[in-house]
């Protein structure tokens, strides 16, 4: 009898194993279809607008990227796990490690500056020791000349920055880059990577990015500043794309002020027939942060920025859910990141109330999804924007020139709400850009495709907002 009941229980046992492994299989093996169906998909949404941009004024930062393991260097610079605290600014390796590691957490990438040039050349010295020392093309600006220089070869570029001789050998040799733009050392950015499942102490990365740090003279005063507005021709230029504005943050309050107001100044000379895109990066000074949200975004036609940009922007301008940045770790709900993204529009951007600012377009991106907002009819093509600026997220990560459903992994609900006042919305992958409108803007969302084993975190903002930039098309006539 006993033999029996064994046996029964172990047949029961076969047989649970058996139903789990085929539920098992078969959700693996429809969550598998899933991605190939928005692969597909993307396809078919990723179409060129009617016109498109041609001529190019790109800048101001500009570097040598210095990528290396960032666990790994730590370890090399003999510092020890220990707290976890976001510095504004580094000035010892403690710094560097706490403010890494307090990122590393999150997930979310992040840049400090170091006050420090004999410590900050130290940490360079060993990381150029270490055996995965990668040196690519760095700062924003010159990140998306290239990659827009890869994707579209016939358009032109003319690109003002801070070039030493290392940058200029690595950069494209179709880009205008003018002598002065020319410096004689090159300005290195220190990157440390980190792969998903990464532990530093007790802690244990959630996913792949990076932190990045550096002492820069160049790019941290501007220095390319006037340049790049005395060269600008507006009357051969089409597009015009502007980063770096992060870097000053190294410095005092009065000359980060004066730079701005210089930022203003140029900017104000462009027409607003001439769209002009700012890429944001990772700040962390509340009342810098707020003097460009008052004084720059409303001179500028389009914005980009991701999760840790966002929120510390709803931060420092109190706007909704701005506690979440203190505790936020990966992307932020669908409904969250889309109030932020509306606050932005509805008390920067353009509208009856604020005629006389000239933002129109946020494109939102994080790990698993993109949405890009723009005030109706001062921009055409966002979905196939939102779709590319997706895909390429995907296809930059993985270093693949084309995605497929055995190397990516969708991170994105079942169902969402693109406000918190919102309906519910279902997701379907054989439709994976989303559209809605209110009665004064326009948006688009599309999930991204997360690569399992990422070769390239390094610039991927810039990719993503270079790629949707060149699929949007804008239209000054309508306003």
């Amino acid at each position: 009898m006993m033999f029996l009941k064994a046996l029964y229980i172990g047949i029961c046992a076969v047989g649970i194993v058996f139903v789990y492994n085929a539920w098992k299989t078969a959700l693996e093996v429809r969550k598998e279809q899933m991605e190939e169906d928005i692969i597909n998909a993307w396809d078919k949404h990723v179409v060129s607008p009617s016109v498109t941009f041609q001529h190019l004024h790109v800048g101001i930062n500009s570097n040598v990227d210095l990528i290396v393991p960032g666990v790994v260097l730590l370890k090399a610079l003999a510092v020890p796990s220990g707290r976890s605290e976001n510095k504004d600014i580094l000035k010892t390796v403690n710094d560097l490690e706490e403010t890494f590691a307090h990122f590393f957490a999150k997930g979310s990438a992040a840049e400090r500056a170091f006050l420090d040039k004999k410590i900050f050349q130290r940490i360079v010295s060993t990381s150029k020791m270490l055996e995965m020392s990668q040196y690519h093309i760095g700062g924003n600006a010159a990140l998306m000349a290239s990659i827009i220089t890869e994707q579209f070869p016939e358009v032109k570029i003319s690109f003002i920055g801070p070039v030493g001789p290392k940058l200029l050998e690595m950069l494209p040799r179709s880009l205008n880059i003018p002598t002065k733009s020319h410096i004689s050392t090159d300005e290195v950015h220190l990157i440390m990577e980190y792969s998903v499942g990464d532990t530093w102490g007790d802690l244990t990365s959630p996913v792949a990015n990076r932190f990045i740090t550096s002492y820069d003279e160049s790019n941290s005063q501007a220095t390319m500043l006037e340049t790049f507005f005395e060269s600008l021709d507006t009357q051969k230029t089409d597009l015009v794309l502007m980063s770096g504005l992060h870097i000053l943050e190294g410095q005092s309050k009065d000359f980060f002020i004066r730079r701005i107001q210089a930022v203003c100044d140029g900017l104000i000379n462009i027409p607003r027939s001439l769209p002009v895109h700012l890429e944001l990066a990772s700040m962390a000074n509340v009342d810098f942060v707020r003097e460009i949200l008052t004084k720059v975004i409303s001179k500028v036609s389009s914005l980009g920025l991701n999760e840790q940009e966002l929120t510390f922007a709803s931060l420092a301008g109190d706007g909704p859910h701005n506690s979440d940045f203190y505790h936020q770790s990966g992307p932020p709900e669908i409904s969250k990141a889309g109030d932020m993204v509306i606050w932005l529009l509805q008390n920067y951007g353009q509208s009856s109330q604020n005629p006389e600012s000239r933002l129109t377009r946020i494109h939102f991106h994080c790990l698993s999804y993109h949405i890009i907002g723009n005030v109706k009819g001062a921009w055409t093509n966002s979905a196939a924007a939102v779709a590319a600026g997706s895909r390429m997220a995907g296809k930059q990560a993985c270093d693949v020139q084309r995605l497929n459903s055995s190397i990516v992994d969708l991170k994105f609900p079942k169902s969402f709400k693109a406000f918190s006042d919102d309906i519910e919305r279902e997701f379907d992958s054989n439709k994976p850009v989303i559209s809605w409108e209110t009665d004064e803007f326009e948006f688009s969302l599309s999930p991204v495709l997360v690569c399992n084993d990422p070769q390239k975190t390094v610039g991927l903002g810039d990719s993503i907002s270079a790629t949707g930039l060149m699929f949007s098309q804008y239209i000054y006539a309508q306003k």
